[in-house]
C-alpha cells in the first residue's frame, strides 16, 4: 500500500472515527444525557414532524381522491383553494375525533371508577352472596370461599392519614405537574402550528432538502438517501393506513358482537377499543379492561362473558386480521409482523410496538434489495 495523501486521509479518518466511537462507549451515560437534552430542546419540532407525517396520510387522501376534481377547474383560485380546504378538513377531522373521545368516552370511564369506588363494599358483599348461590347449585362446599374481611373505615382513615402526612410532597407534585402540563400544552400548540406550515409547504420543503443533499453529498450517497427516505415514507404511510383499517374492523366486530349478545354500553366500549387498538396487538386489551368494568357494574355474569368474547375476538384479530391487513399493507409476512410488534414492544414499550412493524418493513425491503444486487438472479 502506498502512503499517498489519499491513503493517509483514509487512515486518519478511521483513527478519528474509532477514537470517537471508543469515547462514546466509555461515556455512554453522558452521551445519552446530552442526546436527551438535545431532543428536549427540539421536541416541539419533532412533535410537529410526527403530527405532519400522520396527518399527511389523510391530507393526501383528500387531495388525490375527494377533491381531485378541483385540479381540472379552469379557474385558478379554485386550484389554489384545494390545499387550504383539504388542510382545514384534515385538522377538523383529527380534532373532531379527539373531541369525540374526550366528550363521550372519558366521562363514562371516570363515572365508572367513581361508581365502583362508592359501591365497592356493597359490591363485594353481593359478589360473595352470588358465589355462595352458585356453589349451592352445584352442591359444593362454601368453605371454598376465602373469608376476607375488609375494614373500609380503617382503609379510609389510612388514606386520609397518608394524604395529610405527605401533603407537602403532594402539593409540590401538584405544582410540578401543573407546570409540566402548562409547558406541554404550550409546546403542543406550537407543534400544531408548525405542522400546519409543514403540510402547507411540504413540496417547497422537499425541494429545499433535495437541493441541500445534492449540494453537500456525493451523488451515490444522495441517491441512497433518497431511496431510503422514499421507502421509509411509503411503508410508514401504508402502516398508518393499515393500522387505522384494522382498528375500524376490530371496533366494528366488537360493536356487532356486543349488540348481538346484548352487552351494555356497546357503542362506548367499541369506540374505546377502536381507539386503543391503534397500539398493535396489545392495545385493545386496555379498552377491554375498561369495558369489563363498565359492564361489571351492570351485570357480573355479562362481564365474565365479555372477557370470553374478547378472548375469541383477540385470537381472530391477532392470528388473521392484523397480520393480513397490516402485514399486507406493508408487504410483510404475518409471522414477521407479530415478531416485530413483540420485539419492538420489549425494546421501546408502546412507541416501540407502534413503529416496530414499519421499521421492520423498511429493513426487510432494503435487505432484500441488497441481497438481490449481490446474488445472481435464478432463471425459472
Amino acid at each position: 500500500m502506498e502512503l499517498n495523501s489519499k491513503t493517509v486521509k483514509k487512515i486518519l479518518l478511521i483513527i478519528l472515527l474509532g477514537s470517537v466511537a471508543f469515547t462514546a462507549v466509555q461515556n455512554y451515560d453522558r452521551l445519552f444525557s446530552f442526546l436527551g437534552h438535545i431532543l428536549g430542546i427540539f421536541s416541539p419540532v419533532i412533535t410537529a414532524l410526527c403530527i405532519a407525517f400522520v396527518l399527511n396520510v389523510l391530507l393526501t387522501a383528500l387531495e388525490t381522491k375527494v377533491f381531485k376534481f378541483m385540479d381540472n377547474s379552469k379557474r385558478g383560485f379554485i386550484k389554489k383553494a384545494k390545499r387550504p380546504l383539504c388542510l382545514v378538513l384534515t385538522y377538523l377531522l383529527a380534532f373532531g375525533l379527539i373531541v369525540l373521545l374526550i366528550a363521550f368516552i372519558i366521562p363514562d370511564i371516570a363515572n365508572t371508577f367513581i361508581y365502583l369506588a362508592e359501591r365497592l363494599p356493597s359490591f363485594m358483599t353481593e359478589a360473595r352472596v352470588w358465589i355462595e348461590d352458585m356453589l349451592e347449585k352445584f352442591n359444593l362446599s362454601q368453605n371454598l370461599i376465602p373469608n376476607i374481611k375488609i375494614d373500609w373505615t380503617a382503609v379510609a382513615s389510612g388514606i386520609k392519614a397518608y394524604a395529610l402526612s405527605y401533603s407537602q410532597t403532594i402539593f409540590g407534585s401538584a405544582v410540578s405537574f401543573t407546570t409540566s402540563f402548562a409547558s406541554g400544552v404550550y409546546n403542543l400548540v406550537f407543534s400544531i402550528m408548525i405542522s400546519v406550515y409543514i403540510l402547507a409547504c411540504k413540496e417547497r420543503i422537499g425541494r429545499f432538502m433535495t437541493r441541500l443533499i445534492d449540494a453537500f453529498a456525493p451523488k451515490k450517497a444522495a441517491e441512497a438517501v433518497y431511496h431510503i427516505c422514499s421507502t421509509t415514507y411509503q411503508y410508514f404511510s401504508r402502516f398508518i393506513g393499515g393500522q387505522l383499517t384494522e382498528s375500524v374492523i376490530l371496533g366494528t366486530l366488537f360493536y356487532i358482537g356486543m349488540t348481538i349478545f346484548r352487552f351494555p354500553n356497546a357503542a362506548v366500549i367499541s369506540i374505546l377499543i377502536c381507539v386503543t387498538s391503534l397500539v398493535p396487538i396489545v392495545g385493545a386489551t386496555i379498552g377491554v379492561v375498561v369495558g369489563f368494568l363498565l359492564i361489571l357494574i351492570t351485570s357480573p355474569v355479562k362481564a365474565v362473558l365479555f372477557i370470553v368474547f374478547f378472548i375469541v375476538i383477540q385470537q381472530i384479530e391477532g392470528s388473521l386480521i392484523y397480520p393480513r391487513v397490516v402485514g399486507k399493507s406493508v408487504g410483510l409476512p404475518g409471522v414477521i409482523v407479530v415478531c416485530a410488534v413483540l420485539v419492538g414492544g420489549n425494546i421501546g414499550g408502546i412507541l416501540g410496538a407502534l413503529i416496530g412493524v414499519p421499521v421492520s418493513a423498511v429493513l426487510f425491503v432494503l435487505i432484500k434489495e441488497a441481497i438481490e444486487k449481490r446474488t445472481p438472479k435464478i432463471k425459472e
